[in-house]
C-alpha cells in the first residue's frame, strides 16, 4: 500500500481529529416546542364551541358593535389562533346581522371540503329506449355515470325501479297441474299420516 501511494504522490499521515461537542442548553428546544404547538395551534380547526367562544370575547368588549385595532389581536393571543382566524369570525357575524339573519359563525368545512356531486338531468331516463335501461349496468353506461351513483339514486329515491310483469297469471289448470307435480314428489309408502319427499326424483 505505501508503495502505491509513493508511486501516485500521495502522501498521508494519521490525524486525530476531536470535534468540541457543545452543550446545548435545554430551553432552546423548550423554545422550539413551544413555537411548533402554537403554529399547531394556529393551524388547527377549530371547534363549534371554540368559534362560538371567540365571537362572545369579540362581542364582550366591541363598543357598540366595532372592535379597537388591538382587539381582534387579544383575542387572537387569548385563544391562541391565528388573527386572521378571528378577524373572519368578526366579519361573519357582522354580515348575518347585516342580512338580518341569526348570528352563525360555524366551520363552513363540512360543506366544502367534501367532493361534489354530478349534477346529471335525470329527466333524461326517460328518453332512452327500453333496451338501454333494462339493467342498472346499461341504464348507467346510457347516463355516463358508475353503477354504484346510480344504485345509490335508486336508494334515495331520485329513481324508481319498475319492473314488467313478462309471465301471465295462472290459471286454474296451472295451479292443478303444479299441485299435482308437487304431490308426486311425495313417497307413497309414507300418506297419508307421515308424509315424506322421495329421496330422489324420477324425471319424467
Amino acid at each position: 500500500m505505501d508503495d502505491v501511494i509513493h508511486d501516485f504522490g500521495v502522501y498521508t499521515y494519521v490525524v486525530d481529529i476531536i470535534f468540541d461537542e457543545e452543550e446545548l442548553s435545554d430551553s432552546d428546544d423548550e423554545d422550539y416546542q413551544q413555537l411548533l404547538q402554537e403554529a399547531i395551534n394556529m393551524l388547527k380547526n377549530l371547534t363549534q364551541r371554540q368559534r362560538q367562544d371567540i365571537y362572545e370575547d369579540l362581542l364582550q368588549i366591541s363598543n357598540h358593535g366595532k372592535l379597537k385595532r388591538t382587539h381582534t389581536t387579544h383575542v387572537a393571543t387569548k385563544h391562541n389562533v391565528h388573527l386572521r382566524t378571528v378577524q373572519r369570525i368578526w366579519q361573519r357575524a357582522q354580515n348575518c346581522k347585516a342580512q338580518g339573519i341569526p348570528v352563525d359563525v360555524k366551520s363552513r368545512i363540512p360543506k366544502n371540503c367534501h367532493r361534489k356531486k354530478i349534477q346529471v338531468d335525470l329527466s333524461r331516463v326517460a328518453d332512452i329506449p327500453l333496451n338501454r335501461r333494462g339493467t342498472i349496468r346499461s341504464l348507467a353506461h346510457a347516463l355516463g355515470v358508475h353503477k354504484t351513483t346510480l344504485h345509490r339514486w335508486f336508494t334515495e329515491g331520485l329513481l324508481r325501479r319498475h319492473s314488467s310483469a313478462l309471465r301471465p297469471y295462472l290459471k286454474e289448470a296451472n295451479k292443478k297441474d303444479r299441485l299435482r307435480w308437487c304431490v308426486s314428489m311425495l313417497d307413497p309408502s309414507t300418506l297419508p299420516n307421515n308424509p315424506k319427499f322421495l329421496k330422489y326424483y324420477p324425471y319424467r
